[in-house]
């Protein structure tokens, strides 16, 4: 099966687990280009010739992808049943 006849053929609930999912990957990936920027500006203090952390797309997709497999993979059930109870 396609990705796109997949995503087609997702009712609400999966689609709202999915996104509920994604959120919190951006989150994570967020999180965690902060704390990196963070250890990296105190590991360089008053280094003039630093350079500076620059977020990017590519790089925000290539943190939150990962996050998204873990977390599809630990809670899609918990959400999915979770959100069933609700609607």
């Amino acid at each position: 099966m396609k990705f796109g006849h997949w995503l087609n053929s997702l009712g609400f609930i999966e689609f709202l687990a999915l996104f509920i999912i994604l959120g919190m990957s951006a989150y994570l990936a967020n999180l965690s280009f902060l704390l990196f920027k963070n250890w990296y500006n105190n590991k360089q203090k008053d280094n003039p010739f630093a350079e500076e952390i620059r977020r990017s797309p590519f790089l925000f997709v290539g943190i939150t992808i990962p996050f998204i497999i873990i977390l599809y993979s630990i809670l899609y059930r918990h959400i999915h049943t979770l959100l069933t109870k609700i609607f």
